[in-house]
């Protein structure tokens, strides 16, 4: 299985950047809603789960599963 973090992630950060990258649509293109912080999109894209276009990288849908299946 694939690990879509390193285990020394902060778990709430981890559920934050879940969250976040829900708002993505068919294209993959990740939308940044008006009550998230620009940070947090950085963050997110600082740590491989969108790409440097805004897309929802591989990674980012394996995380996306990891909160909605568990």
């Amino acid at each position: 299985m694939l690990n879509t973090v390193d285990s020394k992630f902060d778990p709430d950060l981890e559920r934050d950047i879940a969250n976040l990258l829900q708002f993505h649509y068919g294209d993959g293109l990740v939308y940044l809603p008006s009550n998230q912080s620009e940070s947090l999109l950085r963050m997110a894209k600082n740590l491989g789960f969108i790409d440097s276009e805004g897309y929802l990288t591989k990674k980012g849908r394996f995380l996306i599963a990891k909160y909605q299946f568990s």
